[in-house]
């Protein structure tokens, strides 16, 4: 009996020592499988730590039904990496295949069908989705992409929802909306501990100290931006359009990484066979900080694949035309806006009228001071392309780098004229 005890006690004290081993092996193990010295341009297997090459990566996409890739949004090299996975997916499987964006909001799925059928321009696209308002990250690093899914047909599912809509969750919370806008949502998952560590982690790190209302105000956008993104994809995939295609999803690394955003909550709904890819962009660490990658109380694997690059350089230096520009109207217009005005009545919705651009002020030792252009004149044209609305006059400034030109056609007063300007870099975009 005493020999019975005594092994009893033995036992609980070695497990007892093994639990505690194993936690410390948790805690270890996991970044000591980790490359030791990694460079920008590595993809690592997460499972294994081994060093791979971009087509052993490729080979991992066949008989993958979704394939998600994290982004930085910023960093050129991973979009880079997006189109050379896109090129891939797409040869893979004959070009039986979609991708899902984060960067499109879901009331503009038909502007990206358009899109992808070849019937509208890119200005069309960036001003009809409105890029810079709902998305305004650089254009840029996604062109290569857009253009070869216009290129290839391959259809585009927007994923996301419209800012105004996150912004009144923000302010009301899911309970203030209308039954009407309770209904365009699914349900949100509030409840996994680990989703909610990692973006106490991110918001501590950009130095905010409240974690009571703001946190909880930015989980529960966190989260219904991760059920938003998961539902778009299950109903794409569940439909005569996507049932059968193969699906690439492309969303910010937070969304991806540890599979506690999108990909669980696509997974437990259809259970189809996927892998994650995400950026890990090469920072110095001191011994004391938890690695990005292998969070101390997130015991997951942060990705099936990680992609390797340099941090984000400063952004290339931009021209820029150097005035602040507004709607014009001829006379007429602008007593009829006045009238309206007066009368209490609605001004009906000019988002996709045509209209006159005036330059309201010209910035000193720009390029159009220097070219003399004049508050007052109305914009006609930019290098015989005609101007009928501001964002013309901004997309076109856009395509022109430091030494290029552009010949306005300007009217001021009643005399129309050209006016070329050239374009250089300036302070705040740049060398003076």
């Amino acid at each position: 009996m005493l020999n019975r005890k005594l092994l009893f006690i033995a036992v609980i004290i070695v497990m007892g020592m093994g639990c505690h081993s194993v936690t410390s092996i948790v805690e270890t193990d996991r970044l000591r499988n980790f490359p030791a010295e990694i460079n920008a341009g590595d993809i690592v297997h997460i499972a294994t730590g081994e060093k791979i090459t971009f087509a052993q990566l490729a080979d991992s996409l066949d008989g993958t039904r979704i394939v998600y890739v994290g982004e930085s949004h910023s960093n050129k090299e991973s979009h880079e990496l997006e189109l050379r996975v896109l090129e891939e997916f797409y040869k893979r499987n004959g070009g039986n295949i979609a991708v899902g964006m984060e960067m499109f909001k879901r009331p503009y799925q038909d502007i990206l069908d358009k899109w992808t059928g070849g019937e509208i321009s890119e200005k069309e696209l960036l001003f009809s989705t409105d890029w810079d308002g709902e998305w305004g990250y650089d254009y840029k690093h996604y062109k290569g992409i857009m253009d070869f899914v216009r290129d290839n047909k391959i259809p585009v599912v927007a994923l996301n929802i419209k800012r105004a809509f996150q912004k009144k969750i923000s302010r009301k919370g899911i309970e203030g909306l209308s039954e009407e806008e309770r209904k365009a949502l699914p349900e949100i998952d509030t409840t996994d501990i680990y989703h909610r560590r990692y973006l106490e982690k991110i918001m501590k790190g950009h130095g905010d100290t409240d974690m009571s209302e703001a946190f909880e105000r930015f989980y529960l956008i966190q989260c219904v931006w991760e059920d938003v993104m998961a539902d778009s994809i299950l109903k794409y995939l569940s439909s005569p359009d996507g049932k059968g295609r193969n699906l690439l999803v492309f969303a910010g690394g937070g969304h991806i990484i540890y599979h506690f955003g999108i990909p669980k909550r696509v997974y437990r709904s259809n259970h189809l066979p996927y892998i994650t890819i995400t950026t890990y962009e090469l920072r110095d660490l001191s011994p004391e900080d938890d690695h990005p990658l292998f969070a101390s109380d997130i015991p997951l694997q942060p990705a099936d694949y990680v992609n390797v690059v340099e941090l984000a350089k400063d952004k290339e230096p931009k021209v820029m035309l150097g005035v602040i520009i507004r709607k014009a109207y001829d006379k007429k217009e602008e007593e009829e806006k006045e009238e309206q005005k007066e009368q209490g009545k609605q001004e009906k919705k000019e988002t996709e009228q045509e209209h006159r651009v005036a330059i309201e002020s010209v910035r000193e030792e720009s390029p159009a001071w220097k070219a003399g252009l004049k508050a007052g004149d109305i914009i006609l044209s930019m290098d015989g392309e005609n101007v009928g609305k501001v964002f013309d006059v901004i997309y076109h400034v856009r395509q022109k780098k430091a030494g290029d030109t552009c010949l306005i056609e300007i009217l001021r007063g009643e005399e129309k004229m050209f006016v070329e300007v050239t374009f250089f870099e300036t302070k705040g975009h740049g060398k003076k």
